[in-house]
């Protein structure tokens, strides 16, 4: 194929590192290598499509076997830099891991690797789209990575790096491509466009950057198709009708009545678009991009800004007197707008605009602070009505029928309520303090904390109770086991620090703290738990069971 039948893309594709545009934290590391002879033997190239990734691959391979480099760089007039750009030296294989992903391609890959090269000093293997291949591919590659051969590289690239296994990742030097700036696509584009021969206009090439989002490619794509279209006149209104981005004082205006809440305005300008017979899908997109620089303009994010002059300035009057708020509406009803049968109905865009002008309906929001105050207040008071009235009425009449018996027989009855009565004394054990809130407040900020073992949080959330003692927070634990525990975490440096930095954050002073074993009953005695202590003991003493002996008591009396 001549060079003047190739696309521009192709035509202007980038043949040395000076050459590709806005990748210069890759390029500079990677001339350097080269020169200084420091190179590795696999590499990762990840990022957007059409940011350079597979140019950057081939210029990596014309440096390694330029016959006449200079500071890293190839001279593309060399026989081994002439036969990369034209696709065929021999020591160049280029693999379409999106097709070729099995595992016998990659044996294929593995058995021809340690042939030496023909006219070069290294066989350089550029795998596109690496995520693609197989697990059993991958593993195959994965031997000959870890023992390559002298005269092996292998460059592979990814859109998709989250799909490449961290064993391959490991053993590649991994270079991060970024979106192409949109001054640096326009820039480019003009030194394409001048040596083209097109006409272009500034508000054209913006428009064009803007669609492109960061691809270079996609870029010249564009110019190339705006250009045959139009005989390579690029203008502003041509790129808009082309690129299906509507008419740009129509979309102001649109913008303009959402954001001043205008339902007349808006559903007019619809209604105008769609007599016209315009594209309303163009008109949605083109407002899209309006309002979008109303929301940086909002946000004072004016760098971020392509947009054309007089969008730009329209929409900085218009946000004067509008809030944040009315913006994201706006912006969010007409994002969410779809066409789906028929594209010439002005119905979904009519119902964007209500949408967008309608009041929020957030107006109503302080209304349910009351309600949970008032049923607070009706739930204490309706359990304990009936349950005592049922709890008293059986066991008196029960009592004188029967002497002695009968009292055995009368236990499971007060058994019955004793389950209730039992779950209540669980919250008493953990004493009500005004520094309750605060309390859980450190619990909520070490309840995804790592410890040396175990999370904080719920190690924390153990504790019967918390008192602030001098310069310190005693953490006393029924249970000895989680008193160990958290000691344990709190002689770890990392645990130590993470605890007393959520407790200086909750109760505003930096205290130290220290955590014991103890009982917690209202006694205040803080030696060995009694055997009455127990829920399920006290319940079988209510049947008529009684304690032999208690294992627990102290035996020195």
């Amino acid at each position: 194929m001549s060079a003047a039948s190739q696309v521009l893309y192709r035509k202007w594709r980038s043949g040395a590192f000076r050459d590709l545009v806005g990748q210069d934290h890759v390029t500079h590391t990677l001339r350097r290598a080269v020169a200084e002879g420091k190179i590795s033997h696999a590499y990762l190239f990840t990022g957007p499509r059409g940011t350079g990734k597979t140019s950057s691959a081939r210029i990596l391979a014309k440096a390694l076997n330029c016959l006449n480099p200079s500071d890293g760089e190839p001279d593309e007039i060399c026989s081994n830099c002439v036969a990369v750009t034209e696709g065929r030296n021999l020591d160049v294989i280029e693999i379409d891991a999106a097709s070729n992903n099995g595992i016998d391609n990659i044996r294929d890959l593995r058995d021809k690797v340690q042939f030496t090269p023909g006219t070069g000093q290294y066989k350089v293997y550029i795998i596109d789209e690496v995520h693609m291949l197989s697990g059993p591919a991958f593993n195959a590659l994965l031997k000959t990575l870890e023992e390559p051969p002298q005269h092996a590289i292998f460059v592979m690239a990814t859109t998709e790096s989250d799909k490449v296994p961290a064993t391959i990742i490991s053993r590649c030097q991994r270079y991060d491509f970024r979106r192409i700036a949109n001054q640096d696509v326009v820039d480019r584009l003009k030194h394409v466009a001048d040596a083209e021969g097109f006409t272009c206009e500034e508000d054209a090439l913006q428009v064009i950057a803007r669609v492109a989002w960061g691809s270079l490619r996609d870029a010249l794509n564009l110019l190339e198709q705006i250009a045959i279209s139009y005989q390579g006149n690029v203008t502003a209104e041509a790129a808009q009708e082309l690129l299906g981005l509507g008419d740009t004082g129509a979309s102001i205006k649109l913008a303009e009545a959402l954001l001043s809440r205008n339902a007349a305005a808006g559903l007019a300008t619809v209604n105008e678009q769609a007599a016209a017979g315009r594209d309303l899908k163009a008109l949605q997109s083109s407002t899209i991009e309006t309002l979008r620089a109303a929301l940086l303009i909002k946000t004072g994010v004016d760098d971020a800004l392509s947009h054309p002059a007089e969008v730009v300035e329209a929409m900085r009057e218009a946000t004067k007197s509008v809030d944040l708020d009315q913006v994201l509406r706006s912006l969010s009803a007409i994002s969410e707008t779809k066409f789906r049968d028929d594209s010439s109905s002005p119905l979904p865009l009519e119902l964007a605009v209500a949408r967008a002008v309608s009041a929020p309906r957030v107006a109503a929001a302080p209304a349910p602070v009351a309600p949970p105050a008032a049923a607070s207040t009706r739930q204490p008071a309706r359990p304990p009505a009936p349950r005592p009235t049922q709890s008293q009425q059986a066991p008196p009449r029960q009592a004188p029928a029967t002497p002695a018996a009968p009292a055995t027989q009368q236990q499971p009855a007060a058994s019955y309520s004793a389950p209730p009565a039992e779950t209540s004394p669980a919250p008493p054990a953990r004493p009500k303090t005004p520094s309750d809130d605060r309390w859980d407040q450190v619990i909520r900020a070490l309840n995804r904390t790592k410890g040396k073992k175990f999370v904080l949080g719920p190690l924390m959330r153990g504790a019967s109770s918390h008192e602030v003692v001098g310069d310190e927070l005693i953490l006393q634990f029924t249970h000895n086991s989680n008193a160990e525990r958290m000691a344990e975490e709190l002689g770890d440096p990392r645990g130590r620090i993470a605890v007393e930095d959520a407790v200086e954050a909750a109760f505003g002073v930096k205290l130290g703290v220290k955590a014991q074993h103890g009982a917690t009953d209202s006694s205040g005695d803080g030696g060995t738990p009694k055997a009455t202590d127990s829920p399920l003991v006290r319940a079988a003493m209510a049947m008529g069971a009684r304690i032999i002996e208690d294992s627990n008591a102290d035996t020195s009396q």
